[in-house]
């Protein structure tokens, strides 16, 4: 791993440091502070002046999963993030994201804006490879109270530039082995400065209100190897006038991220990703992450994931039937220029994965590459809507599942239906069973209903967070996933556990 040299200082209106002595080092951070800091009261975890006790090496290859490992060990909880999503999101929010989450997951109040001024500010400083500097005023006229500026060199993961900030910033037994520069011994004044300030706040205004606080960051790339910058100030009095992201709209936009609309499993059964109504796309187990919308502009929600026979890629499809293809999935069409009766709900790929089914709400059937038209309840006065399908492996036909649990069979054998029974809560999807040539129903509660199929176990008597969103079989038939909208998953039989964007 290349060493990660660190320079801070902490000064009362002070300039703006520069750790020139370590430019040549590959990968450098470093950290100016203006203004008084004083800790939050009753905030958990180890705050300042606390510190770890000693530096904590990476647990894992990957940033977040270490920092939830670090994090533990201070008796915090794992940083509420999906990481695919984060890191899908331009560098500069994922800045915004992840000092915030360190922040309010041990009781400090969050940064509360990003503004164009200052994120102009970060740019610079980025492009030049060294601390951003900082304004005397924000737009719309309030002065500096206080200020700390913060940049990483030869790195473009966020997550990896939070876990030195805020785990290895302390003397780790030699100079050849102490990312922080200035923490020269184990009882350096300099060991955690970059940790002190991100778990800090800074002084409260006149009687005793709450500081403004605001934050600009940036990427550069005419730097040296990538360079993140991050800079964060408060003020006293009213907020800047030129905010580009508020902490607010970012609570919103994960509110609205938990809604896990489905799953697909990849074909061994090691792996599975779980798809969100905003185009975001989890990855878990052995299965690859391959790409999603997440951040993207949609015209319509994303209802529903397939995954390609040999697991190698998935289409996304929303609900005007547009289709998004990641990995070795192929596009072969969607209903995205087209008026349609009802919103499409779901996609089904053929067993050889040269095609594609969608449905609609209505029973509508959309046939896309090789998948064949067998028909349709388009045509038909529904009881309840049609709310997914699957396709027969034997057969090449598909079964259409409806909320009330109706099942309309096309080039399929019709195996039994919920259509007669009283439901606690309305089917929202379907399975087929690969081993018998049976199908499973599954409720918004988790209750399962099984047609020449194995009963494996539900959710049925459990109290749920949130309803169930979709299921995915493994490829025998002998277990099954649940998936609900706020990410929870349930495994039945011998479907494995690898994960969950809850």
């Amino acid at each position: 791993m290349t060493r990660r040299c660190i320079q801070t200082t902490i000064r009362v209106a002070a300039p703006r440091y520069r750790a020139t002595a370590w430019m040549a080092v590959a990968s450098l951070f470093s950290v100016i502070a203006v203004g008084t800091l004083s800790a939050s009261a009753g905030a958990t975890g180890i705050l300042p002046p606390g510190n770890p006790p000693a530096n904590i090496a990476p647990s894992n290859g990957d940033w977040l999963t270490s920092i939830d490992s670090a994090s533990a060990a201070e008796g915090v909880g794992a940083m509420k993030v999906n990481e695919s999503e984060v890191e899908a999101l331009p560098v500069a929010e994922q800045l915004f994201i992840v000092i915030n989450e360190e922040r309010i997951d041990r009781g400090l109040a969050p940064i509360q804006y990003m503004t164009a001024q200052l994120n102009s500010y970060a740019l610079q400083g980025a492009n030049a490879d060294t601390d951003p500097s900082f304004p005397t005023a924000l737009t719309g006229g309030a002065p500096l109270s206080g200020g700390a500026s913060i940049w990483a060199g030869g790195t473009t993961s966020v997550f990896e530039a939070d876990y030195y900030w805020m785990y290895t910033d302390g003397w780790g037994g030699s100079a050849e082995s102490t990312s922080n520069a200035g923490c020269t011994s184990a009882s350096s004044s300099g060991c955690w400065e970059h940790r002190d300030i991100v778990l800090y706040r800074f002084s409260s205004c006149a009687g005793g209100a709450a500081p403004v606080l605001s934050m600009g960051a940036a990427y550069g790339t005419t730097g040296a190897g990538g360079s993140l910058a991050a800079i964060m100030v408060s003020t006293c009095g009213a907020p800047p006038s030129d905010v580009t992201l508020s902490w607010s709209q970012i609570t919103t936009l994960a509110t609205v991220q938990q809604k896990v609309v489905g799953i697909a499993a990849l074909p061994s059964g090691l792996g599975y990703w779980a798809a969100s109504s905003d185009g975001a796309v989890s990855a878990f187990g052995s299965a690859a992450n391959l790409g999603s919308m997440a951040g993207q502009s949609l015209n319509s929600p994303i209802v529903a994931i397939a995954a390609t026979p040999d697991g190698g890629g998935y289409w996304l499809v929303g609900a005007d039937g547009g289709i998004f293809s990641f990995g070795d999935a192929r596009f072969y069409g969607s209903t995205g220029a087209l008026r349609l009766n009802q919103p499409i709900v779901g996609i089904t790929s053929t067993p050889d994965g040269g095609g594609y089914w969608l449905v609609a709400a209505d029973g509508g059937i959309f046939s896309f590459g090789d998948a064949k038209f067998y028909g349709s309840t388009g045509a038909l006065r529904l009881n309840q809507p049609i709310v997914g399908m699957s396709v027969d492996p034997a057969t090449g036909g598909y079964w259409l599942v409806a909320a009330d649990g109706g099942i309309f069979s096309f080039n399929a054998p019709f195996l039994g239906s919920t259509g007669d029974m009283h439901l606690n809560q309305p089917i929202v999807g379907m399975s087929a069973d690969p081993a018998t040539g049976g199908y499973r129903l599954v409720a918004s509660d988790g209750g399962i209903f099984s047609f020449d199929a194995s009963f494996l176990g539900s959710t049925g008597g459990i109290r749920l967070n949130q309803p169930i969103h979709g299921m995915a079989a493994t490829s025998n038939g002998q277990g099954y996933w649940l998936v609900a909208a706020d990410g929870g998953i349930f495994t039945f039989g011998n479907a494995t556990f690898y994960g969950s964007p809850a």
